[in-house]
């Protein structure tokens, strides 16, 4: 063995050590179902806006869900999104569990919440119940897999928590089996040249090739670069026994000539971990629809706390040379490994790319853009890195526009904070039209979304979290009501059915479609699949046999207003 191999092996040996120093309980928590489980996503796994903060466990609608260890149901929710159906157990050893995407709770807990549901006149609801009203032991049926929320197959999605608002845990480290006999496998590394601020100045794309953990570029041995300052990205996957799903990784590690520059660990996310995503991946390739390539560096404003210290920087000399190893782990210690050298030339063989910009923003300073008609303001700490930031102003022929469109910059570049945005109307909008307006973005599948927006000293103010096209819009059209089961005889359906929907698409923060369904003039529950946009009310044994009225009213971000109205018997 040479003296460089004989080193990286006991570097990484010393470092998966290090890994495991923070020790979890075992054996405190059951699995949260019987049978062998098969995951469709990790802990820590990369999705768009967000890391995957707990684990996805395969199943069929109705499985029954069993409590992990005793307790008491904490916190009840029911979303038309995200989390759909979810509970929190919290268990007398610290920690929380979090079951989503439910079909439907446990009897007792089911006339609870749709008790609840009733008095607020409300699907979605977020309910406290007191510790003594729903206490349980290990292996109890606290609810059933189902698919509601922001959930695309039946599973169920499983979070180990701190109590009282400290991280998610990866469940794994808790000694919860799950069969894992297969090496991550790596698909394709990125090159960045680096400027002196450490801002990346552009980009190349290296395919690998290789298999059971062995992997190297689809081309020689060897990368260049003409820069100093020299940084990649890798894009990698993990699977488990059972289950094809690209999940994602638990460990990358990050070698330059044998040592350690840079590594993370997904053993545990704190509240705060979303929101410096988009600095931890590479949010241009991301955007340009290139897949989820994890940075191998730390950009200059990214203060996530998964990372051990290095930077992962390459610095060469002109002719200089350095041997690099990308190295990805799971839990259960399979690997996947790519080497390569990376060599610096003595002169550059191509001119720096030439890059237009108006505004230099530094990324830990605030900064203020003012034109004719808009005004932005980026607080510190807004970006990851240094932007050199291009600002222009259109002027598009629409009807619906009563603005310049402001192009900031452009999409490709990732905001870590919410940055103020005002814009100035360039016509004149009637007052009856001004409750209308919103901040309109065109995002990157050219759909309008509602920013929102507040009228002050004439201009329309919102709060906004991407780079891109930004211009006032006004919406006077009604949302849409399809009936999918609604007809004269209803005696022998169980459920009416609607499709709602709208041409303008809410934002964060912004409220999506709202509705109220009435019969003979009292409220009813409908419930709501936000991604189906599917309204649904199931007959209650309530209501009597006969001739009855149906009023559904469905309103807008802005108050524009739809209604169905019909009679149906029972």
């Amino acid at each position: 063995m040479r003296t460089g191999s004989i080193a990286l092996f006991f570097c990484l040996l010393f470092s998966f050590s290090f890994q495991q120093d923070k020790r979890y309980p075992p054996e405190q928590f059951r699995l949260p179902l019987d049978g062998p489980l098969r995951l469709s996503g990790t802990f820590g796994e990369l999705r768009p806006g967000h890391f995957h903060s707990g684990l996805d466990i395969k199943g069929y609608v109705g499985q029954p869900l069993l409590a992990t260890a005793a307790g008491f149901i904490s916190r009840i929710e029911v979303r038309s999104g995200g989390y759909g159906k979810a509970i929190y157990l919290s268990h007398p050893n610290g920690y929380t569990s979090v079951y989503a995407h439910l079909d439907r709770f446990s009897p007792e807990v089911e006339e609870y919440v749709k008790s609840n549901q009733y008095a607020h006149e409300s699907f979605e609801v977020e309910l406290l119940p007191e510790s003594n009203r729903f206490p349980f032991e290990a292996g109890a049926v606290v609810g059933y897999i189902g698919l509601t929320g922001h959930s695309f197959g039946p599973h169920l999605h499983f979070e180990l928590r701190e109590s009282g608002g400290g991280p998610a845990i990866n469940p794994l480290l808790f000694g919860l089996k799950i069969a894992d006999h297969r090496p991550p496998a790596i698909q394709a590394l990125r090159l960045y040249l680096l400027s002196q601020n450490g801002t990346s100045h552009s980009s190349t794309l290296f395919p690998v090739r290789g298999s059971r953990g062995a992997y190297r570029l689809s081309k020689g041995d060897t990368l260049y670069t003409d820069s100093p300052s020299t940084a990649f990205s890798l894009k990698a996957f993990d699977q488990l026994d059972g289950a094809d799903n690209w999940d994602g990784i638990y460990e990358l590690q990050f070698f330059i000539n044998d040592s350690l520059s840079y590594a993370f660990h997904l053993a545990a996310l704190g509240p705060e971990s979303d929101s410096f995503l988009d600095g931890h991946i590479d949010y241009s390739a991301q955007t340009e629809g290139e897949g989820l390539f994890n940075r191998c560096y730390r950009m200059p404003g990214n203060a996530l706390d998964i990372y051990d210290p290095g930077d992962g920087i390459v610095a060469l000399a002109p002719g200089g040379k350095a041997k690099l190893t990308f190295l990805t782990r799971d839990l259960a210690g399979n690997t996947a490994r790519l080497e390569c050298w990376l060599k610096r030339r003595l002169q550059p063989t191509e001119k720096p790319e030439k890059r237009y910009y108006n505004y230099f923003l530094p990324f830990n300073e605030p900064s203020i853009i003012r034109s004719a008609g808009m005004e932005v303001y980026f607080p510190d700490s807004a970006f990851y890195e240094d932007l050199y930031f291009d600002y222009q102003a259109t002027l598009e022929e629409s009807y619906q526009l009563f603005s310049l469109v402001h192009h900031l910059h452009n999409n490709r570049s990732p905001v870590h904070r919410e940055f103020y945005l005002a814009i100035r109307p360039n016509r004149l909008i009637p007052d009856g039209l001004k409750d209308k307006a919103f901040i309109a973005y065109c995002n990157s599948h050219h759909e309008i979304v509602n920013c929102g927006g507040q009228w002050k000293d004439g201009s329309l103010h919102a709060q906004v979290r991407q780079l891109g096209d930004y211009c006032i819009m006004v919406d006077e059209t009604p949302p849409d009501i399809e009936p999918l089961l609604f007809q004269e005889d209803m005696r022998q359906q169980p459920i009416l059915a609607f499709r709602i929907g709208d041409n303008v698409q809410a934002g964060a923060g912004e409220k999506g479609l709202q509705y109220r369904g009435t019969i003979d003039g009292r409220w009813v529950l409908f419930s709501y699949d936000e991604k189906r946009q599917y309204l649904e009310h199931r007959f209650e044994k309530g209501l009597p046999p006969g001739k009855h009225q149906l009023r559904l009213e469905v309103v807008d971000g802005v108050g524009n207003r739809a209604a169905f109205e019909g009679a149906f018997l029972r």
